[in-house]
């Protein structure tokens, strides 16, 4: 077996068959080529992400101004606390985005949410206390699962954290579309609750309203 340079300078390699036949030139294989690497996503538009930042400082305007709007003063506070808020949730890297339709905030839903979030804010927190101040704890625990009909990221993420404003309500785990509801009290009835927090959440992006969830109560 002889090996000699080619014209395109691989070497070729000669072999003589036992059986006496021509000398045979093979040769080598090319190495596979290397698989290019992949592109790197692409980042969010410039203006998608001022458009965020606005419609973010625009919710927490609307919030102050529901809680304090009727103490001109507040807003000493109030503003730089919005542009602080504003800031921090820019430095929060994009989530990839979910398949389905885009989602498009509706100010008139986000209005009324923000009225209903000032009211069930103190709300909450005034039946958790006054539980807590009664010499009989009228308490009875348990657990409901409750299975929203809302899309999967910002709307089904702020329905999870809306329900803790319900009285002695939070949630407790979240399972795709199924949310595990802590309660204090699991004789009352949260289904009516739950159905309106719902209908206000889709608001929020024009939803159109959700089939019947499913609910049971467990100890």
């Amino acid at each position: 077996m002889t090996a000699a340079p080619s014209r395109h300078g691989h070497r070729l390699v000669q072999t003589t068959p036992p059986s006496g036949r021509p000398p045979q030139t093979v040769a080598p294989l090319h190495p596979p080529l290397a698989t290019p690497p992949a592109d790197p996503p692409p980042e969010p538009a410039r203006s998608g992400r001022w458009r965020g930042m606005v419609v973010t400082a625009g919710a927490m305007a609307a919030i102050w101004a529901v809680l304090l709007g009727d103490q001109p003063g507040s807003w000493v506070l109030g503003a730089p606390a919005i542009l602080g808020g504003v800031a921090l949730a820019a430095t929060v890297p994009a989530a990839p985005r979910a398949s389905g339709p885009r989602l498009r905030l509706s100010p008139r839903g986000s209005l009324r949410f923000a009225g209903w979030f000032a009211r069930h804010s103190v709300r909450g927190a005034s039946d958790v206390a006054w539980r807590a101040c009664q010499p009989r704890l009228p308490i009875a625990p348990g657990f409901r699962t409750h299975v929203t009909a809302l899309p999967a990221g910002a709307p089904r993420t702020l329905f999870a954290n809306c329900i803790t404003l319900l009285p002695g309500t939070l949630t407790a785990d979240i399972d795709g579309a199924t949310l595990t509801i802590h309660m204090l009290d699991r004789r009352q009835d949260l289904a009516a609750d739950l159905g309106a927090l719902e209908a206000r959440v889709a608001a929020i992006w024009a939803l159109p309203p959700g089939g019947h969830a499913a609910e049971e109560t467990r100890t």
